[in-house]
């Protein structure tokens, strides 16, 4: 049984997976998560009286944001778990005028399907005529969820759209059946390549004992650190009177040389919406097929090379749903809403193409957790391709198969469970603070970067010898002396200190223990009772939700869920574990440094010593290069040096698209215009050609 403060913290956790899951259109993965909070809104509503008198929470996304997709796909019986918690709950029954909705929603949708299914391609506008339904606007909004839930394919007609049945071949003829009422059918059989003929490998355990285990300061997620900054006043506001210059710098040593208006024919497409920039090659994404010249194919992929020039461009045979590109851009792997693997290298060329729905790892990962044939995409939450593009890796819910591009398997690991399992663990402590808070614990401890857990804890026990109020009688700062010393030590470790002595620290337990009691009877007798929560293989497991390889080898980076990032030698050896509390949305290895960012921090490591951390909410992404590493947010650009010091950066009006370092500097452009910047260094080491060039 959870704790209230444990339940409130899993109760955000799964409001912040349910909005994760809706952006990625993993509709399944958002209800799942909204049915587990069901369970734990009565005493959600509980702790939050407890904690602040009184429950006045307008919204809740497992609520006004699930009510929806569960009307969308149809899940009638999510929706009835639905009403009978906001009914039992005397301070939620405000809310039951959500699930009212999602029950009208879900009966205006099947009355959308059997309309698309006896006339497909009736138009989107005569709805309304169609169904007798009285709110035009609402069956619009039904349609387009429905579009997004791949239960219906609309086609852009004039000013509305016509209506179809979903095909894999993005035509539009008619069929019946399973498709005709809107649902995904699986793909066509193939021809099993030698590959999917063979028997299933089996994946290794991930034994979290037995490696290196390096506990890091905790990120905080994303909705927490708004929430932070809001209260002091630090959240950064548009100032509505301010009429930023085009670009700008805000070092001295850097100087903007030239600024001019981009030509209409070098400006970029805006049909490419997604953008992988590296220190090498970009990669530039038009996912729905909208770019002139390549009518039938369902994305387009275009390529510049380091100085901005084009080197290939090509419309693909197949979408894409998830992408990863390799640290230095020389090639980049797609996963298809159906299931196939698709990579190309700088040119465009294909690598490979492999049906992951045909594997015998992922048939027997699919039965062994129930996942249907048609949401595979939803439970693949990672891909990636190599420095050498010599093999690739994906994620299946809590395994990792990591295959060579002649199909052979390499190696397959699997996380261990959430609930249950054997896990690295002192209890984890809720404490979480900026770059600034860490230095500050830092310089209370006496300690400066690198720093390893290690150091933190030899030096936390000399100072707790040193200042503990027992061997300072009489000393009245004796006591907040040692309080800040144990918060320093929770900040820099993660470590939970409420339940365990000084003695302790170094005995880093795996064992997560379920709750026992022993209750005394009439009679003198004594009884034992175990609590624990039941739930789904699937629900417990801890999903690997990113992955890839290192730039210099075949190393592999594993993130789970929870928080952990297993490094993986090339041979599938798991190595060390680093414990941030936080999945990274990008993992970059150079070699000498592993770079690890979150939503909100970015932690610089070398082995097991923590080099630096900055603060990047809402600062955008991660460019890797020899000499350094930028991170590229809408409107500026940043330049640090490998261990993390700032170097200078460059702000712009509006948003940038591109940023390039040549021999002249810098340059950045915009949708419009273009300036060049004097004074940056090179991102690579000009006497070493293989940059990406």
């Amino acid at each position: 049984m959870l704790g209230g403060s444990d339940v409130m913290g899993r109760y955000f956790q799964l409001s912040l997976e349910i909005e994760t899951a809706k952006a990625d259109k993993n509709y399944q993965v958002a209800i799942s998560a909204a049915r587990e909070t069901y369970r734990l809104l009565p005493e959600f509503v509980e702790s939050c009286k407890r904690e602040y008198g009184k429950f006045d929470i307008g919204m809740s996304h497992a609520v006004h944001t699930a009510s929806t997709l569960m009307a969308v796909t149809g899940d009638r019986d999510g929706l009835r778990a639905l009403r009978e918690v906001l009914s039992a709950v005397p301070e939620l029954r405000d809310w039951l005028v959500a699930a009212d909705e999602g029950d009208r929603d879900a009966d205006v949708v099947e009355g959308i399907l059997r309309a698309v299914c006896a006339k497909p391609g009736i138009r989107q506008v005569d709805l309304k005529s169609y169904l007798g339904a009285p709110d035009a606007r609402r069956l619009s909004t039904l349609a387009t969820w429905l579009e997004k839930a791949e239960r219906l394919r609309r086609v852009r007609t004039g000013s509305t759209y016509q209506l179809f049945p979903p095909t894999r071949s993005g035509g539009g003829g008619s069929s019946a059946g399973a498709q005709g009422l809107g649902l995904q059918q699986a793909a066509p059989p193939t021809t099993p390549t030698p590959r999917q003929r063979r028997n299933a490998e089996r994946p290794r355990f991930i034994d979290l004992s037995s490696l290196a285990y390096v506990r890091l300061p905790m990120a905080p997620p994303a909705w927490e650190e708004r929430r932070r900054q809001e209260a002091e006043g630090t959240a950064a506001r548009p100032d509505a009177h301010a009429s930023p210059p085009l670009f700008s710098v805000d070092v001295p040593g850097w100087q903007i040389t030239e600024q001019n208006r981009l030509p209409t024919a070098e400006r970029p497409d805006p049909a490419f919406k997604e953008m992988f920039p590296t220190s090498g090659w970009t990669h530039w994404l038009d996912p729905k097929g909208r770019r002139e010249g390549h009518p039938d194919s369902p994305a387009v992929l275009r390529v510049t090379d380091g100085t901005g020039r084009l080197a290939a461009e090509r419309g693909l045979a197949r979408d894409v749903y998830r992408a990863d590109v390799n640290t230095d851009g020389s090639a980049i792997i797609f996963l298809s809403r159906d299931g196939v693997l698709h990579a190309y290298d700088h040119q465009v060329e294909s690598l490979l193409e492999e049906s992951l729905v045909e594997t015998p790892e992922y048939v027997a990962c699919a039965e062994r957790l129930g996942i249907p044939r048609r949401e595979l995409k939803n439970h693949v939450r990672g891909v990636a391709i190599s420095a050498d593009a010599g093999r690739y890796l994906y994620t299946v819910v809590d395994e990792a198969w990591c295959v060579s591009r002649t199909g052979e398997v390499l190696w397959g690991l699997r996380m261990p469970t959430q609930e249950g399992w054997t896990r690295v663990a002192l209890p984890r402590s809720p404490r979480a603070g900026t770059s600034s808070d860490v230095d500050e614990a830092l310089r209370l401890m006496n300690l400066s970067y690198p720093v390893t857990p290690d150091s933190v804890t030899q030096q936390y026990r000399r100072l707790a010898m040193q200042w503990h109020p027992d061997r300072n009688p009489g000393d009245g700062e004796a006591v907040p002396r040692m309080q800040r010393l144990n918060a320093a030590m929770e900040l820099l470790t993660g470590v939970d200190l409420s339940s365990f002595s000084g003695g302790q620290l170094e005995t880093a337990t795996y064992q997560k223990i379920l709750g026992t009691h022993v209750v005394d009877v009439p009679g003198g007798g004594r009884i034992q009772i175990s609590i624990g929560l039941g739930m789904s293989e699937k629900s417990a497991a801890d999903w690997i939700y990113a992955a890839n390889f290192g730039w210099r080898d075949n190393r592999a980076f594993l993130a789970s869920y929870s928080g952990k990032v297993v490094e993986v030698s090339s041979s599938g050896t798991p190595v060390r574990v680093y414990d941030i509390g936080a999945v990274p949305r990008h993992i970059g290895d150079t070699g000498a440094f592993l770079y690890l960012l979150t939503d909100t921090r970015l932690y610089i490591l070398a082995g097991e010593r923590l080099e630096g951390l900055i603060d990047v909410f809402d600062r955008g992404d991660l460019l890797l290069a020899e000499r350094g590493f930028g991170l590229l947010a809408e409107k500026a650009f940043t330049w640090f040096s490998q261990d993390g010091r700032r170097v200078g950066a460059v702000g712009t009006r509006d948003p940038i698209r591109r940023v390039l370092s040549t021999d002249g500097g810098l340059t950045i452009e915009t949708r419009q215009h273009r300036a060049m910047i004097a004074g940056p260094p090179a991102w690579w080491d000009t006497t070493n050609a293989s940059h990406g060039q």
